[in-house]
């Protein structure tokens, strides 16, 4: 396989594609509102959020009507009517949804906030700055479990909270629903009548998974946060200077082996503990607040569900789930992942300061941490050292953003990590993206980093020596210094029926990103990827998609490292039913041998086909690189993975998954590896405040089995009690079977006060 041909095709498809498609047109009778707008009136009478909208309040407000079908439909009337009534008065906006439907087809479920995206639902996105760069998102199911997050122009962040109110109600003609929106738990800007950006959403899943916004969607313009409709009249509002304090207390007691390699040693039963910790946040202003937190327990309640790493080489990424960090996090976003904040991983002092203005954001997040880990990035793979006493360290990280036009910004991000015994990690990245010709887009990101070693070859010696760079500097900690550089670059097509990437990035061999998550360097690439879609809206199938993705890569010796090429097919059909299939073609060299017979299958199946059950299977089988074999060999590689959600009762929810992973010798037909972790959590919501989950786990890689139950009552996204436990087997191949390795009960509380 050669790159030649590879990349002839690509440009082939993209400047031919088009051609293809440039006839469709679609005609309807239906008038949809293109960025409509909605001006509404303080409310003269008081509103109580309890679903049945009888309030007085509600007499004078606006109402919105004449949704559009933006999903599967191509902005045409909707199969089933959607009222809105907006109003508001000093302290809160409201928003009330009247939703028409059968009440026998209504699909929902009484469960925890944030898991109701698969029921019915309604919603609203908010630009209260109105600058289309991010916007809030409120929704609600029928019974009022809320689903909150935040749209930016990168992606969509469903771990953003927001505390806000809803109460709903499912009625002989449908469904309806409260809500109500603090302005003190919003950022804004003090303006006189100000100009939001505004649309309100229905998610109405049935044969296929209806879509409506009042907002019409243009799908030739890429800039989803650019066609929201306008939100007026209101007046004499602030988001004042809020003070709002969160403390926190947890009290433990654990037990563990005395050696976790020992099945007989003595099972350690500690004291019981307590700490207490305070977060506080206040509003410096309409457009920046200060967030502060002391002695904060950073303690995961929900564990990270194993990854299978048996045949990789690379650092594992986790998603952060720490409300301290989420707030302002789309500012730290960019091409590279140069921001990691699981790097600050045990603070005991932190800070955040965020501000937007006008077009102008600014941002900065400083921590004291007191058990520090640091990914060593290489060629082929990543070393970790630390997370534990010896290293300790102090992060700054500073974001400054500036948007002009329609999505487009210029940005400069830098990060400092200091560790105690001696050393640093520092970065300064400039990024630049633009929007032009509606559906083009060039993306730049320049980044410099500078690293001192601590000098403490201890930190490093369960790691071989490797040499990197072209001063052979060595992986110990030995005080070297030296700087790295990384690059990206992108021009990038998004329309209708056809888009295309062609990007190129460079990591230096030297590059490091303390507080980021860089686990490779030494390494140029340069590829992209062509896709085109089709809504066929038939009898079972609503859209089609195909397109390839190929790239090539050489290390900074001029070395070919690999080279692919991936074409694929999609389909969304009808059940609410997603098909992806695609075919692996590659040729990689990994440890001086090349591999040049790397062929995969992959196919995946989601289908959220009832109400009762969700359910979805992943297999890949093919010729793949057993990475940690000595020498490496092109093996025979079987991945299968199978998930459901299963709902017996409204207040019950099961969701199993099961995740298999073999590798077979390609001469002799022995297995090298072969095993699968299987996961299931049970979950039964007694309140909308009160639950019970038990998360159980066998990880037959490691012969361990995980049994987590915990007991729940949330009061909102911030302010919860936890009481739980968690158990840690180990099967150590001995007669006495499996062993309890660690044991934990805990009661953690947390309670927001805005003042």
């Amino acid at each position: 396989m050669h790159r030649s041909p590879w990349i002839t095709t690509l440009f082939c498809v993209l400047f031919g594609t088009s051609l293809i498609f440039a006839m469709e047109t679609d005609s309807t009778e239906f008038e949809p509102k293109f960025k409509p707008t909605v001006t509404i009136a303080p409310t003269t009478s008081s509103i109580k959020i309890d679903g049945q909208l009888t309030d007085a309040g509600w007499k004078d407000a606006t109402m919105a009507t004449g949704f559009s079908e933006i999903e599967p439909g191509d902005n045409i009337a909707p199969l089933v009517q959607t009222e809105v009534l907006i109003t508001y008065d000093h302290a809160n906006l409201y928003v009330a949804f009247r939703a028409y439907d059968d009440p026998e087809d209504i699909r929902v479920t009484l469960q925890d906030r944030d898991n109701m995206f698969s029921d019915d639902f309604v919603g609203i996105f908010l630009d209260t700055y109105g600058t289309q760069t991010w916007a809030y998102e409120f929704h609600s199911n029928p019974l009022g479990i809320q689903g909150d997050g935040r749209m930016t122009q990168i992606r969509e962040d469903m771990s953003f909270d927001v505390v806000y109110h809803t109460e709903g109600m499912v009625t002989e003609d449908g469904y309806q629903v409260e809500f109500a929106i603090p302005f003190r738990s919003l950022r804004f800007p003090e303006k006189k009548n100000p100009v939001w950006r505004i649309t309100f959403f229905r998610n109405h899943p049935r044969e296929s998974r209806h879509q409506y916004s009042l907002a019409a969607v243009d799908r030739d313009n890429p800039c989803l946060l650019c066609q929201l409709g306008y939100l007026r009249g209101i007046e004499g509002i602030s988001p004042g200077r809020n003070l709002e304090l969160l403390p926190e207390a947890i009290v433990t007691q654990e037990g563990y082996l005395d050696d976790n390699e020992d099945p007989n040693s003595h099972f350690i039963n500690k004291s019981v503990d307590a700490e207490a910790s305070l977060g506080l946040k206040y509003s410096l202003s309409s457009n920046s607040t200060i967030d502060v937190t002391v002695n904060p327990d950073f303690s995961q309640v929900e564990a990270d569900p194993a990854q299978i790493d048996v045949n990789t080489t690379f650092a594992l990424f986790y998603p952060e789930r720490r409300p301290f960090f989420q707030e302002g996090s789309d500012l730290f976003e960019s091409w590279m992942d140069l921001v990691y904040t699981r790097s600050i991983n045990d603070p005991s002092l932190a800070a955040k300061l965020t501000g937007r203005f006008d077009q102008t954001s600014v941002a900065w997040i400083g921590g004291r941490d007191e058990h520090s880990a640091i990914i060593l990035p290489f060629e082929e793979q990543s070393k970790y050292v630390g997370g534990e006493d010896r290293i300790r360290s102090t992060s700054n990280i500073l974001r400054v953003k500036r948007t002009f036009a329609e999505e487009s910004h210029v940005g400069l991000l830098a990060t400092d990590r200091r560790f105690d015994p001696g050393g640093s990690e520092s970065v300064v990245s400039g990024d630049f993206n633009h929007r032009f010709l509606k559906n083009y887009r060039i993306q730049t990101q320049l980044t410099i980093s500078q690293t001192q070693e601590p000098n403490d070859t201890s930190l490093t010696s369960d790691i071989d020596d490797i040499q990197f760079g072209d001063k052979n500097y060595s992986v110990a900690f030995d005080g070297e210094s030296f700087t790295g550089h990384a690059i990206y670059a992108s021009f990038e097509r998004h329309a209708r029926l056809w888009d295309f990437d062609l990007n190129y990035r460079d990591y230096s061999p030297t590059f490091r990103a303390g507080n980021g998550f860089i686990t490779q360097n030494n390494r140029r690439f340069i590829g992209g990827w062509t896709d085109w879609e089709k809504y066929l809206n038939i009898a079972w199938v609503d859209r089609i998609e195909g397109g390839f993705n190929t790239a090539y890569i050489q290390n900074y010796d001029g070395i070919a490292k690999d080279q692919w090429f991936v074409p694929y097919f999609n389909a969304t059909l009808t059940k609410q039913t997603h098909f992806n299939i695609s075919y692996v073609m590659s040729r990689e060299r990994f440890q001086d041998i090349v591999f040049s017979g790397i062929r995969r299958v992959n196919i995946n199946v989601n289908s959220n086909f009832s109400q009762a059950m969700t359910a979805g299977f992943y297999v890949g089988t093919g010729r793949s690189i057993a990475r940690n074999e000595e020498p490496p060999v092109l093996g025979k590689q079987f991945d299968v993975s199978f998930w459901s959600t299963i709902k017996p009762t409204q207040h019950l929810t099961i969701q199993p998954e099961v995740d298999y992973s073999q590798m077979k010798h390609p001469v002799t037909d022995s297995t090298l590896y072969d095993g699968y972790i299987v996961r299931a959590r049970f979950n039964y919501q007694f309140t909308r405040e009160l639950f019970l989950r038990l998360f159980v786990q066998y990880d037959d890689f490691d012969n361990n089995i995980d049994f987590d139950p915990m007991l729940t009552y949330r009061i909102n996204a911030f302010s919860v009690i936890y009481l739980g436990t968690t158990h840690d087997y180990h099967d150590f191949g001995t007669s006495a079977d499996y062993v309890r390795t660690s044991r934990q009960y805990f009661l953690k509380f947390r309670y927001l006060f805005q003042l």
